[in-house]
């Protein structure tokens, strides 16, 4: 009550005070369930979520932006090679498809531990699969590969082309359980497909 409050007067009441205070600040929150359902279920309260809900961004999981996996990569090596003193340029091919490979049930959180890790551990000039956590495999029906003399972003695509193209196959073409099957929405495998020129049919 007393966040919707200030929310709707702009204005609060410090601790100790008599008279409130005026303030102007930009509310940012976030949130990993639907609020939506908890309102209609009575555990959120309905005007603090309308009043909250102006502009709703919608972050998909890290498993649905295999794309931004090398960014984030490089980022968290960045911040912790200059916070250990290390001279580490990146990850090995290995890695990589590893990385690209993996379920990322932890979200961006699971990729910056395992990377601040794979650099408490490395004593050369790339991160090698013998830095990464033991529980940490290459999914066994990974059936794509990677030429290094492409950028990133082609062996990305490459990627997601050849792994998009191997589970609408197990699926039969199949977009539906091809999409639930990935993990992600039916429109955003539809885009994909038309992105990365997918044969969306035998």
């Amino acid at each position: 009550m007393k966040l919707l409050r200030a929310i709707e007067l702009k204005e609060v009441v410090p601790v100790g005070a008599a008279l409130p205070v005026p303030v102007d600040v930009r509310l940012v929150a976030s949130t990993n369930r639907n609020l939506a359902k908890e309102v209609e279920l009575g555990k959120y309260r309905e005007d603090l979520y309308y009043r909250l809900n102006v502009v709703e961004i919608t972050l998909p999981p890290l498993s649905e932006r295999v794309d931004d996996i090398p960014l984030l990569v490089q980022y968290f090596l960045d911040r912790y090679t200059r916070e250990m003193n290390k001279e580490i340029q990146g990850v090995d091919n290995d890695v990589m498809k590893c990385l690209l490979s993996h379920s990322w049930k932890g979200e961006v959180r699971e990729l910056e531990n395992i990377i601040e890790r794979a650099v408490i551990f490395a004593d050369g000039p790339l991160i090698t699969k013998k830095e990464l956590p033991g529980f940490f495999e290459q999914r066994p029906d990974a059936v794509y590969s990677f030429d290094s003399r492409k950028s990133m972003k082609e062996a990305v695509d490459e990627f997601e082309r050849q792994y998009i193209t191997h589970v609408l196959r197990q699926n039969q073409f199949n977009k539906d359980a091809t999409a639930k099957a990935l993990k992600i929405s039916l429109s955003s495998l539809y885009r994909k497909i038309e992105e990365l020129s997918i044969p969306s049919q035998a």
